[in-house]
């Protein structure tokens, strides 16, 4: 086959040879309209288009306009058919740049196996059926429930042993369970996370990590006392070294899940006097919490309480500490109400007072009282009564008063030696 294009006719090239002039425009009109064209010649050029110089370009013609004009539609449809593309791809596609949701799966192919991947080109089609985004919800953490009166609390299995930390709910008949105990050592102290989750106890100066169902696991050694902050996230502890001058309390942030330590200060003061105190005395005096108290505080900080040492406001996140004026004063949980207990020999008095200072209920129960702790609802309170024995014995028991129906306090154990207990789920206020 020849050129696409038709070579230029010869013989206009032998009648324009060099040296002849050029044939008049009339004759070549006229010679134009008495032949007939041949099917070899080339289409005649336009007007516009100028005759074809064979010596600069060859014997190849100059395409017409038409001709150029393709490859700048062919690209024009390229282009219009790019952007289409990208419309439907926009349309199709989530806010991830994927097609459907991200947090579907592709539908399997049939008969495929499952360790085989499903074809990319079926996600990512345009043309395939988008299918509606669906995020998965988020399942909240459900709190933990306890029963009303389900606590811990220390108690002593006879006279002579050491004392056990026990976990009951007095509402139910299924008896008290041992959370923890030792052969040769008493639980000196312990304390409870807000939500119950998890708890500590100290033993031999070790502090104990707690959790149902889990391995007990030491947190720290040397501690002397704890509690935890809003959550069950971080322990605070404090820890006593004694001179003969001078005691240093120092203060840490343990990470429950992991045991870390980060030391919040040291406080210097001068070695106290210990406590002369016997029989009930000294039995209330342990009970509060012995020597060396901390609690966590409604604004936010800690209140570090030494006997004949100290009081000082502590901030858990930079450490710094400042003297505090007064020891913290325990209020319900909404804050609107609070016990206040006075003595008279043998007999204590329980009175429940409003902010005003108004009194909304009272009851006597004879005995001392301490350790009083407030339910999650705010409408019981339980309490620590203790006694002195005709013998010179010291009795103590859990008593519960409900402040609703304004009946008496009532005993929830009766063997003599329990005390310090814990409401599970509540979260204790106490106002700096």
């Amino acid at each position: 086959m020849g050129p696409p294009y038709g070579a230029w006719p010869e013989r206009d090239l032998e009648a324009q040879g060099e040296g002849e002039a050029p044939t008049e425009p009339a004759q070549q009109g006229a010679d134009a309209a008495t032949e007939e064209p041949l099917a070899s010649e080339p289409i005649p050029l336009a007007a516009d288009e100028g005759r074809w110089d064979t010596r600069q370009f060859g014997d190849r013609r100059k395409p017409t306009t038409a001709e150029q004009a393709v490859p700048w539609l062919v690209g024009a449809v390229l282009a219009l058919a790019g952007i289409v593309i990208v419309l439907l791809a926009l349309i199709f596609s989530d806010a991830n740049g994927g097609f459907g949701s991200a947090s579907l799966e592709p539908t399997p192919l049939v008969g495929a196996s499952a360790s085989t991947p499903p074809s990319p080109s079926v996600a990512a089609s345009p043309s395939a059926s988008p299918r509606p985004s669906v995020s998965p919800t988020a399942v909240p953490t459900k709190p933990p429930t306890y029963g009303i009166l389900e606590m811990f609390y220390l108690t002593r299995p006879s006279a002579v042993a050491f004392s056990e930390l026990l976990r009951d709910d007095f509402a139910t008949a299924a008896g008290p369970t041992v959370v923890a105990a030792n052969a040769s050592a008493d639980v000196t102290h312990y304390a409870v996370a807000p939500d119950g989750t998890v708890s500590v106890a100290i033993i031999n100066r070790r502090l104990l990590g707690l959790a149902k169902g889990k391995t007990t696991r030491v947190l720290a050694n040397p501690v002397d006392s704890a509690t935890f902050g809003p959550d069950a996230s971080t322990v605070y502890t404090v820890r006593i070294t004694s001179g003969a001058t001078n005691d240093q309390a120092t203060v840490s942030a343990i990470t429950y899940a992991n045991g870390k330590s980060l030391t919040l200060t040291t406080l210097t003061y001068r070695h106290p006097a210990s406590p002369q105190l016997s029989g009930l005395g000294a039995a209330r005096f342990l009970d509060e919490g012995g020597v060396v108290r901390i609690y966590s505080t409604s604004d936010g900080n800690l209140l570090l309480w030494i006997y004949g040492g100290g009081q000082w406001h502590i901030d858990p996140v930079s450490g710094s500490a400042v003297a505090a004026s007064r020891g913290p004063t325990l209020w319900s949980p909404d804050g609107s109400h609070r016990i206040v207990a006075t003595e008279s020999g043998q007999v204590s008095t329980l009175s429940e007072l409003a902010q005003d200072g108004r009194t909304l209920s009272r009851v006597t129960v004879r005995g001392l009282i301490s350790h009083l702790r407030w339910s999650p609802k705010g409408n019981r309170v339980v309490f620590t009564l203790g006694v002195t024995l005709s013998g010179g014995g010291v009795r103590q028991d859990l008593y519960t008063w409900d402040l609703v129906n304004g009946r008496a306090a009532s005993a929830l154990t009766a063997n003599g030696a329990s005390y310090g207990a814990e409401w599970l789920g509540s979260a204790q206020f106490w106002e700096p």
